[in-house]
């Protein structure tokens, strides 16, 4: 064996190396996944006080499946969607709108 393929092999073995570390470190890094929230469109039209149609148009790309011909909206997405500062479906949601001044 050539000196150059000494090299290669041993550059090959160290690179296994750091991307095993990588994977490992990866897989400590990452968020744990919530489960995902399956619901109609009417009741995740009223949650994120937006209109019905909205959230089938949301469902149509990629934040609902059909289930039965109807489709279920998928909340843990949508949440995602709207933001985790928005807090769209929060139960005791407060208006910032000041009223007479």
């Amino acid at each position: 064996m050539s000196n150059t393929a000494r090299k290669l092999a041993a550059i090959r073995s160290r690179l296994a190396e750091v991307m095993e570390l990588i994977a490992a470190i990866e897989t400590e890094v990452e968020e744990p996944v919530s489960p995902s929230v399956w619901v109609e469109t009417v009741v995740a039209a009223e949650r994120f006080s937006i209109p019905v149609d909205s959230v089938r148009r949301l469902c149509r790309n990629g934040f609902g499946r059909k289930v039965g011909g109807r489709w279920q909206a998928n909340l843990t997405l949508l949440r995602g969607y709207f933001g985790k500062r928005d807090n769209r479906d929060a139960p005791n949601r407060v208006s910032r709108v000041k009223v007479g001044t």
